[in-house]
């Protein structure tokens, strides 16, 4: 049985139906957008430089931020217009397990699954507005494919904050394991009980905050955000896919079978 979320529109979608109404009017040569040649099946996907990638990021993505650490960007075209982007980077959960366990600390421990090595981010992702409205699961299972293979284990994380409860991901037949963290019988997680920051409406998660602003000290953040507050957040919610060898798939699968959920679906 699926899990309903009250979580409200996706911010993403929000953002797309905003410059849809805006952009004919901002743009000289009007609508451009509606000359191009938007069937799915005249996409291309290719690899990206980070100003390619960062333009869209920035006007369309949650949080309006590259993340600190990039490894592979990528981006869908028609007719040489650049339609949506995505980025690869650490999944950062992963190098602090390994310091947890070299310090015989409580962490996040991916080497129990056997996913330590073999994992990589989907960190960001977004979509113009008069993109096709399978342009982002195309975009994610064919740059999935454009990865080096030594990545096995692509994850990606939703904010219900955003409104996020993962329909891409769904398209895209990722797994759905929810917030770890709370499911963990380790850890004393409670509802709403991680520190995040809402700035002009959004909210930020102390990762984010560190990326922004190299710290999580309220002195800090408010040199850049001076009206920030902060406030408490529920965690975020985890997808996995694999890719490789039917093999490395089948043993990844098992390693996580216990812990895959329904797919969570949006109050309609």
């Amino acid at each position: 049985m699926s899990m309903v979320l009250d979580v409200g529109k996706a911010h993403q979608r929000i953002i797309r139906e905003e410059r849809e109404r805006n952009a004919a009017s901002e743009d000289l040569f009007g609508a451009y957008w509606k000359n191009i040649n938007t069937d799915i099946s005249n996409a291309q996907i290719k690899e990206i430089d980070r100003a390619t990638c960062q333009k869209i990021i920035l006007e369309y993505e949650w949080l309006g931020c590259m993340p600190a650490v990039v490894w592979h960007m990528y981006g869908i075209f028609f007719d040489g217009h650049c339609a949506g982007v995505v980025c690869y980077g650490p999944e950062y959960s992963e190098n602090l397990g390994k310091l947890c366990r070299e310090r015989g600390l409580a962490g996040a421990d991916w080497s129990k699954y056997g996913f330590e090595g073999k994992m990589i981010l989907l960190s960001r992702g977004a979509c113009v507005h008069w993109a096709h409205p399978h342009c982002g699961s195309k975009l994610i299972c064919g740059s999935m494919k454009l990865l080096p293979e030594k990545y096995e284990i692509v994850t990606s994380t939703t904010d219900h904050a955003a409104g996020e409860v993962g329909t891409i991901y769904q398209a895209c037949n990722f797994y759905y394991v929810g917030s770890m963290r709370d499911s963990n019988p380790n850890v004393k997680s409670r509802k709403m009980d991680r520190d995040a920051w809402l700035i002009d409406g959004k909210i930020w998660s102390a990762r984010s905050i560190r990326q922004k602003c190299g710290s999580t000290r309220i002195e800090e953040i408010t040199k850049f955000f001076p009206s920030v507050k902060k406030i408490k957040q529920h965690s975020k919610h985890r997808y996995f896919i694999f890719r490789g060898s039917k093999k490395a798939k089948k043993q990844h699968h098992e390693a996580i079978k216990d812990l895959i959920k329904p797919y969570p679906k949006r109050l309609a």
